[in-house]
């Protein structure tokens, strides 16, 4: 849990610094003749949401166009700025949330095998309960077989081992 938010506070970190480097690079000049595209670099917020749009892949060829556009064009140096989105591309899309997405599913099966060993602890807690409840159940039915209470139960046991300690007798004669 740790490294995710440590590394979702760095993914807010690199949005933010190319939020602001594209407000630098581009700032005001989206405004083309058919009008300012919804994804600029005019105001921070706007520029937080396109970085995150292309972060996420969702038309930033386009936004990418516009950029190269609003530098001059393809022939001059517009192309130069291309450079940006591409690093941001690369960087951002195929590393960092490359990283975060391996970092989410290490998370998930260590949080899997904890369960696992869980379950393995609830099972033998359940085998044990089983296992006590088997001999109170034992020491009812021992109980209730016999209908004396245990105190007559043990005098008559103390009694058989009285007996069984002293000689027998013959029948009809008597010791001296």
């Amino acid at each position: 849990m740790r490294s995710i938010v440590s590394l979702l506070f760095l993914l807010f970190l690199f949005i933010l610094i190319f939020a602001l480097l594209g407000m630098q690079l581009f700032g005001g000049e989206f405004n083309f003749e058919d009008g300012t595209p919804l994804q600029n670099f005019n105001k921070f917020a706007t520029a937080l949401i396109t970085v995150f749009q292309i972060l996420t892949g969702e038309d930033w060829n386009e936004i990418m166009y516009n950029g190269i556009i609003s530098q001059g064009g393809p022939n001059g140096k517009g192309m130069i700025y291309s450079l940006y989105f591409i690093i941001l591309v690369l960087f951002g899309n195929y590393t960092l949330l490359n990283v975060f997405l391996a970092i989410a599913v290490d998370n998930l099966a260590n949080a899997h095998e904890l369960t696992k060993g869980e379950e393995e602890e609830q099972a033998a807690e359940e085998e044990k309960r089983q296992r006590e409840t088997k001999d109170v159940e034992a020491m009812f039915k021992l109980g209730s077989s016999s209908t004396e209470t245990p105190a007559a139960t043990a005098a008559d046991s103390k009694a058989k081992k009285t007996e069984q300690k002293t000689p027998a007798t013959k029948t009809g004669t008597q010791p001296a």
